[in-house]
């Protein structure tokens, strides 16, 4: 209860520092209902669920959760690329409008192609597989929009 009192007081402080830095207009209106929103959070939960709200993001980050991931777009630097797959596998009708490449350090390829047109099943599995076929990459690994 010491330590809800204490933070308590802290808010306080720091609400009226922010009143001396803002003194008029519309940020200091918005400074004192967020400043009061948070305090009114602060202390019912206190209240009622004893403190039990996790401030600690930042701690509960693993390392691996931000490895080294690269994204590139085919259509920003080899539209002929998209022709061709749009050629050979459609007959030229423009079905596929993008496609994202995703890899990470280990080399794992995800790839999500973004489409023009609604496909039928039978068509979605078989760009799975022509497109799987032409990264080297498992059919699980390609995902489309």
């Amino acid at each position: 209860m010491k330590n809800t009192i204490i933070n308590i007081l802290i808010l306080i402080l720091m609400f009226n520092i922010i009143m001396i830095i803002f003194p008029e207009g519309k940020t200091q209106k918005f400074s004192r209902i967020t400043i009061k929103i948070f305090i009114m959070i602060y202390i019912l939960d206190n209240i009622f669920l004893n403190g039990r709200i996790d401030l600690n993001i930042l701690n509960n980050i693993k390392p691996e959760d931000y490895a080294y991931e690269r994204e590139v777009s085919i259509q920003n630097f080899d539209q002929n690329f998209i022709d061709s797959i749009n050629e050979k596998i459609f007959e030229g009708d423009d079905v596929v409008r993008d496609i994202t490449i995703n890899f990470n350090d280990d080399m794992d390829i995800k790839a999500v192609v973004t489409l023009n047109k609604l496909l039928s099943m039978d068509e979605v599995n078989r760009l799975k597989t022509d497109m799987a076929e032409i990264l080297q990459t498992s059919s699980d690994n390609i995902y489309i929009q």
